[in-house]
C-alpha cells in the first residue's frame, strides 16, 4: 500500500490447514411409502434402505426405534415382515427410523392396507360341512325361530354388513315345497308359511342352502338340513255303507254279526278303536274290528222293539283324533214258523261238515247255501232255516237248524296292501342300512304266515325275509361307473309251504347329489407379462372338471375375485383370464408397494346344491418396459451468467422427467457444442445442473451453446444399453457484461501546436472501452485547463475533440510574450450514469503548445520536437474505512487454530466410538501423497492441499493515493499460457475437489 507518496510493502500469509471434513450421504428408501396389504405372508420384501457410506459392511443398517413386526436385514438393508397383518385389528400406519449411524436418519411409512376378505361361516363346523341337521314336527308354529346362521366378517369394522338369503330349498321324498325362510339382517331360518309341512303328502325332509354375502359380493354358505317328524294329525275316514243303511231280519239271532264298519287313517302306523256315541242295548260293537252284533233279539212282536235303529259310531285313533258315522239299521218283519220235522227241529238242529273252499250251489244237505259275501271271514254258518205253509192265512211253520262247520283249506294267495306306482327316488351316499320301504302283503288263511323275497340279485339293495323292509345294502355312487342309475327291483310274497305266492315290480332311481367339487389340474399359476402386454392378451386359461354325473351338479362357472386396484386390468370370460380395459402398468407408486405382483384368486364353483367351490390362486408379475423417453418443460434452456463468475458457480439447472419406474432416474451428459477452450462449463449427471468449469469472458465470447444429452437408467428388465431412451436439450449460456475493463486512450499521450487566435476543434480524443459502447464514456479536463481556457467539444456519441474557449492573444495575457505551453490532463470514465463504486477511468494527457499570432507561419502540429513529456496522475480521494491488510489475515488465522483446537479435542474424545469413525477417521488410514504440481499461476489459492505465495504486482504510479478506486494507470499485461483440465476429482483428506490434467498431472483446487 501506497499513502502520501510513502509505499509501505505488506505480507501474504498463507497458512495450510488440513482440516478433515465429511459430508453424510442421505440415505436412500427403494419405496417409501410402501403400502402392504392385509394377509400378506411372513417374510414379505417391502423395501430396500442404501447408504453408499455404508455399503458392504456388516452391520450398516437397523431400526432406531424398536419394533416386533419388522426386520432390517443388518448388511444389505432389505425390510420385511415378520407377520401377517389385519387391518381390522392391528395398527394402520408404522413409522420407522432408518439409521446407519451417521447424523442423517430416514424415516420409512408403511401404511397396512384393506383387502375385501369373505365372511365366514366356519363358527358351525357342521353348518359349513353341510352336515349341520335339525328335527322339527310337522306342526312346527310358523315364524317360530328354529335355527341362526352363525356368519363373522373381520371387514364388519369398516362398516361392511352381512345378508343372508336362502339360496336353494329341496324337499323330500316329494319335491317342489318351498316352506321356509331365513331373515336378511339377522340369519334367523323359521317356517314362513308358503307351503304347510305335511308329512303325510310326502314332506319328510328338506335341504336348504344358506348363503351371507357383504356389501363387496363376497361370501360363504352352508347347509342345512331339516326331518320333519310325523304326528298323529290326520282324522279316521269311514268307508260308508250303500245308502248309509243295513237290512236284517227280526230274526237275527242274538250274537249274530249283522255288519262291520271301516275306517282309516293316514297316518302311518295309526290304529282305530270304535264305540257308539250313544249307549246301544241292540247291539253290540267290538271296539278293535268294527263287528256289530245283535246283542237282544228283534223280534217285532215285541212293543218295545223298533223297525228303524239309528246308530252313530265314533272312529279314534291313537292321536286322540275322532270321526263320526251314522247309518241306520231296518228290521224286516218275518213270519212266525210252521212246525218242521221232529229231528230239524231239535236245539242241536242238523251238523254239517264242508271244506272252506266248497264250490258254490254244491248240495250239502237238502238245503242249498252261498259262500259267504265277498270280505267276510267266515269260519262258522249257522242257518236258520223256517218252513212255512204256502197258504195265505196258515201260520203252520217249522224251524230247524242247519250247523255248517268250515275247515280250514290253504287256499288264499298272499294280497299286498299297496306296491307305490311312481319309481322311488333315491339320493347317492345313502347309509347301508337305510330303509327305502315296507312292503306289506297279508293271507286270509288262518296261521298262514307271509315271506318276502326278491327275484334275482340285487347286491345294492336287501329284503327283510320277514318284516318286508328294503333297505340299501351297498353304497350308491352315482359317479361310480359299476353302479346303476336305476333298477327295477321284482319281488315274491309267499306263505307257509311257498303253496302261494303274489309277485310285484318295483322302479328305484338314483339321484345324483352335489357331493364333488370342481378340480383343476393346477391349483396355483405363476406368471410373468410385461407391461406393455396389449389388451385382451390370454394371461391364462383354467381347467377344471367336476366328477358329478348331472347337470347341474357338474356345471362349472368362473368368478375373478380381484381387489379395486386390479378391478379394470383383468377380465374374465368362461375360463380365460386376459388383460383387461386398463393395460399393465408397470410405472406406479402404488404397484411398486405390491411388488409389482398382482395376485388374483378365481373361484371355480358348480351350479349344484350346495354350492362347491374351489380357488385357484393367480400371481402375475410384471416386468418393466422402457417404454418413456425422457422429457423436459422445453427442448431450449437459456440462462445468464455474469462474466469473471468463479469456478463452480451455478450456470442454471435442466430439469428432465422420465415417467419409467423408478421415477426421473436419469443421467446428464455434455455431448457438443460450443464449450469454449478449454471447456468453461461441466454438469452434474444426476442433478441436471450446469456449472463453470473456468472463468469466462464476455470481451472474449459472449455466448455459449451446449448440447446435453439425457439418458434413462434402469428402466427396463434388459440390462442398459440394450433398451435406453435418450433425449437432448440444446441449452444457451449469456455471458453478461461486467465492467471489469477501463476505458483506454491511443495513443495515451499527443502533442500539438496551435495558434493563438484558433477557436475551433484542434485534436480528436480516441479513447474506447471493450465492456461500453461510446454513449456509457464520459470525459472531463481535471488538470492543467488554467483559466478554463480549452474546453472538450462533443458531438453525438463519438468521442470529443479538443478546443479553446476564447482567443490566446496577447492583450489576453498580460506579460507574457513567449509561445505558451499547456499540459491537459483528461479523465476518460466508463458506466456513464450506472454504479459509481464499479466505474473505472482512464487519463490521457494532452500538451498544446500556443504559438503567438505574430510568427509568420505556425509550425506543423505533427512536427516532432524534444519536448519532455511529463505523466501527470489525477488524485481523487474517497474516504472510506478500509483495514490494512494483517488485520483480515490475523482474523482468519485465529479462527482457523481455534477450529482445529476444538476438532483436535473432539477426535481425542472420540476417535474410538465406532458411531463416530466416519467424523475422526485414523490419520494413518488416510495419507495419500498428493500429485506433484508442475506448474504455478499467479494468484491461484489452495491446490490439493498447498498453497502457493505470489507477490503483488508493484504498483507503477507513485503517486496513486489509497482509496482512489476510479484512477487507474496503465499497466503491461504479462501474457500466461492457457492451462486445460480434463478431469474433477474429490481429496479423499480434505474432502474439497479438484480440476485436473491427466496428461500433465496439475491439479486445480476449487473453493468449497
Amino acid at each position: 500500500m501506497r499513502k502520501g507518496g510513502l509505499a509501505m510493502n505488506f505480507f501474504r500469509i498463507s497458512l495450510i490447514c488440513p482440516v478433515f471434513l465429511y459430508t453424510a450421504a442421505e440415505i436412500q428408501i427403494l419405496i417409501n411409502p410402501v403400502n402392504l396389504p392385509e394377509n400378506m405372508l411372513p417374510g414379505t420384501q417391502l423395501s430396500r434402505a442404501y447408504d453408499k457410506d455404508v455399503a458392504g459392511k456388516a452391520d450398516a443398517y437397523r431400526f432406531l426405534n424398536k419394533t416386533k413386526d419388522f426386520v432390517i436385514d443388518a448388511s444389505s438393508g432389505i425390510i420385511t415382515s415378520t407377520k401377517s397383518f389385519n387391518y381390522e385389528t392391528d395398527p394402520r400406519r408404522f413409522l420407522l427410523i432408518v439409521d446407519t449411524g451417521g447424523v442423517v436418519r430416514h424415516v420409512l411409512t408403511i401404511n397396512i392396507i384393506d383387502v375385501p376378505e369373505p365372511p365366514d361361516c366356519t363358527a358351525d363346523p357342521q353348518f359349513s360341512l353341510g352336515t349341520a341337521t335339525l328335527e322339527i314336527d310337522e306342526d312346527y308354529p310358523l315364524f317360530r325361530p328354529l335355527y341362526r346362521v352363525t356368519a363373522t366378517d373381520e371387514d364388519s369394522s369398516n362398516g361392511d354388513r352381512l345378508m343372508y338369503s336362502i339360496e336353494t330349498q329341496l324337499s323330500g321324498p316329494k319335491k317342489g315345497a318351498n316352506s321356509f325362510g331365513v331373515d336378511s339382517v339377522n340369519g334367523i331360518v323359521s317356517l314362513r308359511g308358503n307351503d304347510t309341512l305335511d308329512f303325510d303328502a310326502g314332506y319328510h325332509v328338506f335341504q336348504l342352502t344358506l348363503r351371507a354375502t357383504d356389501t363387496t359380493g363376497l361370501f360363504c354358505q352352508g347347509t342345512l338340513i331339516i326331518k320333519i317328524r310325523n304326528i298323529n294329525d290326520e282324522k279316521p275316514q269311514f268307508e260308508p255303507f250303500p245308502l248309509d243303511t243295513i237290512n236284517v231280519t227280526e230274526k237275527t239271532p242274538v250274537g249274530e254279526m249283522i255288519a262291520r264298519v271301516k275306517a282309516t287313517d293316514q297316518d302311518e302306523d295309526s290304529s282305530i278303536t270304535y264305540s257308539f256315541k250313544t249307549q246301544q242295548g241292540m247291539f253290540a260293537l267290538d271296539p278293535f274290528t268294527g263287528i256289530i252284533t245283535v246283542l237282544k233279539p228283534l223280534n217285532l212282536d215285541n212293543p218295545n222293539n223298533s223297525k228303524t235303529y239309528s246308530l252313530e259310531i265314533e272312529a279314534r285313533d291313537n292321536g286322540n283324533n275322532t270321526s263320526t258315522y251314522m247309518f241306520t239299521i231296518f228290521v224286516e218283519n218275518i213270519d212266525d214258523p210252521i212246525i218242521c220235522d221232529s229231528s230239524f227241529s231239535t236245539a242241536a238242529g242238523v251238523s254239517v261238515s264242508v271244506p272252506e273252499n266248497v264250490p258254490a250251489s254244491a248240495f250239502i244237505y237238502m238245503i242249498l247255501a252261498r259262500d259267504p259275501d265277498p270280505g267276510q271271514e267266515v269260519e262258522h254258518f249257522q242257518i236258520v232255516v223256517a218252513v212255512r205253509n204256502r197258504g195265505n192265512l196258515s201260520l203252520e211253520s217249522c224251524t230247524g237248524t242247519i250247523t255248517i262247520n268250515i275247515r280250514n283249506v290253504n287256499d288264499e294267495s298272499p294280497v299286498f296292501r299297496y306296491i307305490p306306482d311312481a319309481p322311488i327316488n333315491i339320493y347317492e351316499n345313502l347309509p347301508v342300512g337305510t330303509k327305502l320301504l315296507k312292503l306289506t302283503a297279508t293271507d286270509r288263511d288262518i296261521g298262514d304266515l307271509v315271506h318276502y323275497e326278491f327275484i334275482g340279485t340285487h347286491k345294492e339293495f336287501s329284503i327283510n325275509e320277514d318284516s318286508g323292509e328294503v333297505t340299501i345294502a351297498y353304497p350308491l355312487d352315482y359317479e361310480n361307473a359299476a353302479t346303476p342309475h336305476s333298477w327295477v327291483l321284482y319281488f315274491r310274497a309267499y306263505d307257509n309251504g311257498r303253496v302261494h305266492s303274489t309277485t310285484g315290480m318295483l322302479t328305484v332311481i338314483l339321484q345324483d347329489l352335489n357331493d364333488n367339487p370342481p378340480q383343476c389340474i393346477q391349483d396355483i399359476y405363476t406368471i410373468e407379462l410385461p407391461e406393455n402386454t396389449p389388451a385382451g392378451t390370454l394371461v391364462v386359461s383354467l381347467t377344471c372338471t367336476d366328477e358329478d354325473g348331472t347337470v347341474p351338479n357338474n356345471n362349472i362357472t368362473y368368478h375373478l375375485i380381484v381387489d379395486a386396484f386390479a378391478k379394470e386390468t383383468f377380465t374374465l370370460v368362461n375360463n380365460k383370464l386376459k388383460i383387461g380395459s386398463t393395460n399393465l402398468d408397470y410405472d406406479n407408486a402404488i404397484f411398486a408397494g405390491m411388488h409389482f405382483k398382482y395376485t388374483l384368486f378365481v373361484r371355480v364353483s358348480d351350479e349344484g346344491s350346495p354350492v362347491l367351490s374351489k380357488i385357484i390362486t393367480i400371481i402375475l408379475s410384471v416386468s418393466r418396459i422402457n417404454e418413456f423417453n425422457p422429457i423436459g418443460p422445453t427442448s431450449a434452456f437459456t440462462f445468464n451468467i455474469l462474466e469473471n463468475s468463479p469456478s463452480d458457480t451455478l450456470v442454471g439447472k435442466i430439469t428432465f422427467t422420465d415417467a419409467d419406474w423408478p421415477f426421473n432416474n436419469i443421467k446428464y451428459t455434455i455431448v457438443g457444442g460450443i464449450l469454449g477452450s478449454p471447456p468453461k462449463f461441466y454438469i452434474e449427471p444426476d442433478t441436471g445442473v450446469i456449472k463453470l468449469l473456468d472463468s469466462v469472458d464476455r470481451e472474449t465470447e459472449s455466448h455459449y451453446k451446449i448440447l446435453v444429452r439425457i439418458t434413462d437408467l434402469d428402466n427396463d428388465a434388459l440390462p442398459d444399453p440394450l433398451r435406453q431412451r435418450r433425449g437432448t436439450a440444446q441449452v444457451t449460456v449469456n455471458v453478461l457484461n461486467m465492467n471489469d475493463e477501463p476505458p483506454v486512450c491511443n495513443p495515451p499521450h499527443s502533442e500539438t501546436w496551435i495558434y493563438s487566435s484558433i477557436k475551433f476543434p484542434f485534436i480528436q480524443l480516441n479513447c474506447s472501452d471493450k465492456d461500453s459502447p461510446q454513449e456509457q464514456l464520459s470525459y472531463s479536463i481535471v488538470r492543467g485547463n488554467t483559466k478554463n481556457q480549452f474546453t472538450l467539444w462533443r458531438l453525438g456519441v463519438d468521442p470529443p475533440a479538443l478546443a479553446t474557449t476564447q482567443n490566446l492573444q496577447y492583450d489576453a495575457f498580460q506579460g507574457i510574450r513567449d509561445p505558451l505551453t499547456f499540459q491537459l490532463l483528461i479523465e476518460v470514465t466508463d458506466e456513464l450514469g450506472g454504479n459509481k463504486a464499479s466505474q473505472l477511468s482512464a487519463t490521457t494527457t494532452v500538451i498544446v503548445h500556443v504559438l503567438p499570432w505574430t510568427t509568420t507561419q505556425a509550425t506543423s502540429s505533427t512536427e516532432t520536437t524534444t519536448t519532455t513529456i511529463t505523466t501527470s496522475v489525477l488524485i481523487k480521494i474517497s474516504y472510506y474505512w478500509s483495514p490494512d491488510n494483517w488485520i483480515p489475515a490475523v482474523l482468519t488465522l485465529t479462527g482457523v487454530l481455534f477450529v482445529m483446537c476444538l476438532y483436535a479435542v473432539a477426535w481425542c474424545l472420540f476417535k474410538d466410538a465406532p458411531s463416530c469413525s466416519r467424523f475422526f477417521p485414523h490419520c494413518q488410514a488416510h495419507q495419500q501423497s498428493p500429485p506433484a504440481l508442475t506448474a504455478k499461476e499467479p494468484g491461484q489459492g489452495l491446490r490439493h492441499g498447498n498453497f502457493l505465495n505470489s507477490d503483488p504486482k508493484p504498483n507503477t504510479n507513485p503517486n496513486l493515493l489509497r482509496g482512489n478506486r476510479s484512477v487507474r494507470t496503465e499497466e503491461k499485461t504479462i501474457s500466461q499460457p492457457s492451462r486445460v483440465y480434463d478431469g474433477r476429482a474429490i481429496d479423499t483428506v480434505t474432502g474439497m475437489e479438484y480440476l485436473f490434467n491427466s496428461q500433465t498431472g496439475e491439479v486445480k483446487m476449487l473453493s468449497g
